[in-house]
């Protein structure tokens, strides 16, 4: 499937609750091995060879961005020193304020390892999660996974191999929100810092900056 076709199927559709055809939808994406050439093409010719917002950060592609939903292609590296590790946020406990679809494109695949949260609306600075059983997910070429806003927890390991995976990420109605809000948390579970992107905009607006200054 190409990109276009793959933008306009998912236009039409309800996207809280047409999530089985959403899923498949992106696993036939992912079957598109020109995907990021195609992507990198059309940027060239219409950007040049800026940066623009293509690069979404050092190991990721900003593939289509919207209001409602966007995608990105990530690569995953192997992590034996605690640094690259970091890098990647193997190892992190985490929510998502939105729902997550992604897909194994290349390699073994990194895993995660998965939880419903059985008390996502009382989850805050003070209360920990009450986890359910566990879902291990190698994301393997075409293997799927699912994570729905706040209400799963997971945290990813390294591949074993260089790897990339595509990632759609789907926007949840400020009514279905509640107050509920995304979070980091330590080895025991306890609640550490709301937003995972937050962190990542901090790091990566420090890179930038050392980048600029170089300049």
């Amino acid at each position: 499937m190409k990109l276009a076709a793959f933008i306009e199927r998912l236009e039409g559709y309800d996207l809280q609750s047409d999530k089985e055809q959403i899923a498949k939808d992106l696993q036939a994406l992912a079957q598109n091995r020109d995907l990021l050439g195609e992507c990198m093409y059309e940027h060239i010719q219409q950007h040049g060879f800026s940066r623009g917002d293509q690069a979404y950060n050092a190991y990721g592609f900003a593939l289509y961005a919207s209001s409602r939903f966007s995608l990105r292609m990530t690569f995953w590296l192997p992590a034996d020193a605690e640094a690259e590790r970091q890098t990647f946020i193997y190892g992190l406990p985490h929510t998502h304020d939105f729902d997550l679809y992604a897909v194994g494109y290349q390699g073994s695949g990194y895993r995660t390892v998965k939880y419903p949260v059985l008390n996502a609306v009382q989850v805050d600075a003070q209360t920990a999660p009450l986890l359910g059983a566990a879902e291990v997910v190698q994301l393997s070429p075409g293997a799927l996974l699912y994570m729905r806003a706040f209400d799963d927890l997971h945290y990813q390991l390294p591949p074993e191999e260089f790897s990339a995976s595509l990632a759609l990420m789907i926007a949840l109605p400020e009514a279905q929100r509640t107050g509920r809000q995304e979070w980091c948390f330590d080895q025991h579970l306890q609640p550490i810092y709301s937003g995972l992107g937050s962190q990542e905009t901090h790091i990566y607006q420090r890179i930038e900056a050392l980048w600029q200054a170089h300049q």
